[in-house]
């Protein structure tokens, strides 16, 4: 006799088919990115970070918005700056490919039309004049594993940096630049992951608080009872 499937997940990231409790970061980080906002979670592992990014970006495709995983472990470490930065966009370009959406700039060739600019700056330049020039539909990068930056030198100093110049652009730059929003993923605090103060947009949201605990502990157990019984 087959046994029954399991509901539960064992660390990792909870499967689509198994059992998962929501929390209060549930329902923000998802009105926080149908809002457009800048979004950071870090904190320790096993948290439940890559569980609650993979449910929030189903959520966001489904209602139209493009929610695209840069996961920092398969661009990797040992890497020049500009392999770097380069990895990241070519990751958002591939991931608007499974949208349909490739954009019609060629992204090598702008990339060394523009060898002349500062790699940070060529890498905000791409958002403003290809990606929200070309695609209409907002757009949410999850970064996940933004840790890894800690072993990379200074250079990730500029890409923080860069995300707070785009963050700031809304204030003055065209009206597209707020159909984009960025949310960092991984196990670090904000002074670890960088030696200049701060320079993330400072009204950018923490979810890490309500990561601990799911919306309903007693619903929790209720759920886990009725399992242990029905498999049992």
């Amino acid at each position: 006799m087959t046994p029954p499937k399991s509901l539960y997940t064992v660390g990792g990231t909870v499967k689509e088919d198994s059992l998962y409790l929501t929390r209060r970061a549930d329902e923000e980080l998802l009105k926080l990115c149908r809002d457009g906002e800048f979004v950071y979670i870090l904190t320790s592992r096993q948290m439940g970070k890559s569980s609650l990014m993979v449910r929030t970006a189903k959520q966001l495709r489904q209602a139209g918005t493009i929610a695209l995983i840069i996961d920092l472990n398969g661009i990797g470490a040992d890497v020049t700056a500009e392999e770097w930065y380069f990895s990241l966009l070519e990751t958002i370009t591939d991931g608007l490919v499974s949208y349909g959406l490739e954009p019609e700039t060629d992204l090598y060739e702008w990339w060394d039309n523009s060898s002349h600019l500062a790699l940070a700056y060529r890498f905000t330049r791409f958002f403003q004049e290809v990606l929200l020039a070309e695609i209409s539909q907002p757009i949410v990068i999850f970064i996940d594993e933004i840790d890894t930056t800690l072993s990379m030198g200074s250079f990730t100093d500029d890409f923080f940096a860069a995300l707070r110049s785009l963050y700031n652009a809304r204030a003055t730059a065209n009206a597209k630049i707020q159909n984009l929003s960025f949310v960092l993923i991984g196990v670090a605090t904000p002074s670890d992951l960088i030696s200049d103060p701060w320079p993330l947009p400072t009204r950018a949201n923490s979810l890490t608080h309500w990561l601990a605990r799911p919306s309903s502990v007693s619903k929790a157990k209720r759920i886990a009872t009725s399992n242990m019984c029905r498999i049992g």
